[in-house]
C-alpha cells in the first residue's frame, strides 16, 4: 500500500481517480466491530419510512451524485458508519472503566 496525505487523496477522488484498491487495505480499514457478511437473499430486509428534512435530503442527494451511488446506498453507508462509531465509543468507555 502507498502512503498518501488526506489532501492528495481528496484531489485524486475529486478528479475521479480510483483510490480504494491502491490506497486502502480492505482487511484493516473497516471501523468498528467486524460483521459477518451475508448475501442479501439471506438477510432479513425490512422496508421502512423515514421522514427527512428537505435540506438534509438535498445534502444526501448531493453526496449520492458525488459518489455515483443511490440515495439509499448513501443512507445505508452513513447508518453503518454511525453504528460502527457508536460501538467503538461504547467499547472505549468500557475499557476506560
Amino acid at each position: 500500500m502507498n502512503n498518501i496525505s488526506i489532501e492528495e487523496l481528496e484531489e485524486k477522488i475529486a478528479k475521479g481517480e480510483e483510490v480504494v484498491d491502491r490506497y486502502f487495505d480492505s482487511t484493516t480499514t473497516r471501523v468498528g466491530t467486524p460483521r459477518q457478511m451475508t448475501s442479501r437473499r439471506r438477510q432479513d430486509i425490512v422496508t421502512t419510512n423515514l421522514e427527512i428534512p428537505s435540506p438534509m435530503l438535498k445534502e444526501l442527494d448531493k453526496m449520492a451524485t458525488e459518489l455515483n451511488i443511490s440515495r439509499q446506498a448513501v443512507i445505508k453507508m452513513m447508518l453503518r458508519r454511525a453504528l460502527d462509531e457508536h460501538y467503538l465509543a461504547k467499547n472505549q468507555i468500557k475499557s476506560e472503566i
